[in-house]
């Protein structure tokens, strides 16, 4: 890893957690997947400070891919755009402000990670399933930390029949759906 980036991700180890950042294990787990599954086009909702989108970022410079991440917090889209560009990703990001379902994708996408206001999980989905490639991953954060909160969520993958969903103990725990 490139030491700008390993920098980076190491000071926000250090200093981000009120801000809600994932775990490092999560952020392997994201990094490795990206690259194993060679994915080109990821969409983010929930930037918070640019943790997990370096993660991503950096595994997505290695397939040519893009990440489109969304946040509606200011400061949060203010803090991840310095992160990403101090790790040298930015032309690998496209960031967004504004709130998810309000915003247009210009791509199809082959993995969406859900990091944001957790009741909202559902509307998430809902609004960029048809974004989705067949084949292509949902990988929703806090399935163990936030399971009561994501109730509904949990119910709706596991009775879609457009999706195959499993419970992953990664980190506060990870829903991960695959598209048929």
């Amino acid at each position: 890893m490139d030491k700008n980036i390993a920098e980076t991700l190491k000071k926000l180890e250090e200093t981000g957690k009120q801000f809600w950042i994932i775990s490092h294990e999560t952020g392997e787990f994201l990094n490795r997947l990206i690259r194993k599954k060679n994915v080109k086009r990821v969409l983010e909702i929930g930037t918070s400070i640019g943790y997990s989108g370096i993660w991503i970022a950096e595994a997505l410079s290695s397939t040519n891919g893009k990440l489109y991440t969304m946040e509606s917090h200011n400061e949060r889209f203010n803090k991840a755009k310095k992160h990403f560009q101090e790790a040298g990703l930015t032309k690998y990001i496209t960031q967004f402000k504004g709130h998810a379902p309000d915003i247009e994708i210009p791509n199809m996408i082959d993995l969406l990670f859900l990091d944001a206001t957790k009741i909202e999980y559902v509307s998430y989905i809902k609004t960029f399933l048809f974004h989705m490639k067949k084949g292509g991953i949902i990988i929703a954060d806090n399935a163990i930390s936030h399971r009561e909160a994501l109730k509904e969520y949990e119910k709706y993958i596991f009775n879609s029949p457009q999706l195959e969903s499993r419970l992953v103990e990664i980190g506060s725990g990870l829903f991960i759906s695959t598209v048929l």
